[in-house]
């Protein structure tokens, strides 16, 4: 069982480390999402959100760099919207910029 411990903390410090590339991989894997497949799955939006939430409890994300994020998708879905029009894609780049949207808001709260 202290083997375990061990190697989790070890893990857990290995992400500390890293958070900067694992926030970048994080947000590529949303724009992934948004720009390049095709159907909706709530359960993909929704694991992705937790996911996002546990960053902030442990990486100490602060309420700006999800703003900064919300600015970034809203620039995406924008310039989607421009080539594509009303499309799949931009409609999932809306649904992601409304959710992180509304996290950066109760994380702001919450600061």
């Amino acid at each position: 069982m202290e083997r375990k411990n061990k190697h989790i903390k070890a893990a857990i410090s290995i992400l500390r480390e890293n958070r900067r590339l694992i926030f970048a991989l994080f947000v590529f894997i949303v724009f992934v999402d948004i720009l390049l497949i095709k159907t909706n799955r709530d359960i993909v939006i929704f694991s992705l959100l937790l996911l996002y939430v546990i960053f902030i409890k442990n990486f100490q994300i602060k309420s700006k760099e999800t703003f900064l994020l919300c600015i970034a998708l809203l620039t995406v879905m924008s310039v989607d919207y421009l080539f594509t029009g009303a499309s799949v894609s931009t409609e999932k780049g809306a649904v992601w910029l409304i959710l992180f949207f509304g996290i950066a808001i109760i994380q702001q709260w919450r600061e």
